[in-house]
């Protein structure tokens, strides 16, 4: 069964509150760790992620209107009604279908408010809990591509103690590649599984 989830635009205070999240202890998953940060910091983090053209933040509060996770859509291209998904949730939240619950919820604001037809994602291969979210979701696989790391600085490639995980990596002239599943669903598919849903609660 799914939660109950509100989506709402990022403000400011926001990040605060993200800021005290607690923290992956999964190396693949630190680069979505929030660092310390200051206030200042916080003030910064906030205007590089919303001072962006063709970029939109969200953040996911559970029943109690407590923050479990953001999204954002990058990468709006309005002649085609297209854009890139992302989201991150506090560790803390996780599998609890926050994920899916979020995704959902906001596919019927994407596609019907803001009238928009194809939302593309990508996610790492070796995140098997996203990718099994995002299918179930609706998002259908697209192909596979080695693609940079987010984190290219990630102590997952200095400490000996991490050394298991360096087979999910490829190294390219100096930079660290990991493979990338990309996928997408379209205003149609949505569709299809939003009467499919209706039809199963009657």
């Amino acid at each position: 069964m799914d939660k109950i989830v509100y989506i709402r635009s990022m403000t400011r205070e926001d990040v605060s509150v993200m800021v005290k999240w607690t923290k992956h202890e999964n190396p693949l998953f630190f680069h979505y760790n929030f660092p310390h940060m200051s206030e200042r910091d916080c003030d910064r983090w906030f205007y590089e992620r919303t001072k962006k053209m063709g970029r939109r933040n969200f953040v996911v509060e559970n029943e109690e209107r407590e923050i479990v996770g953001y999204m954002s859509i990058r990468n709006i291209k309005l002649f085609s009604r297209s854009s890139e998904l992302g989201i991150v949730l506090d560790p803390a939240q996780m599998n609890k279908k926050y994920g899916r619950s979020a995704i959902l919820k906001f596919m019927e604001y994407y596609f019907y408010n803001m009238n928009m037809k194809k939302l593309k994602l990508r996610v790492a291969e070796y995140n098997k809990r996203g990718l099994k979210c995002y299918e179930s979701c609706g998002f259908k696989i697209l192909g596979e591509k080695y693609e940079l790391f987010e984190d290219q600085n990630s102590e997952l490639f200095t400490h000996e103690k991490y050394g298991e995980y360096k087979k999910y990596f490829k190294y390219k002239r100096g930079s660290k590649l990991v493979k990338y599943i990309h996928m997408e669903i379209t205003k149609e598919k949505y569709e299809e599984i939003k009467s499919s849903q209706e039809n199963m609660a009657l």
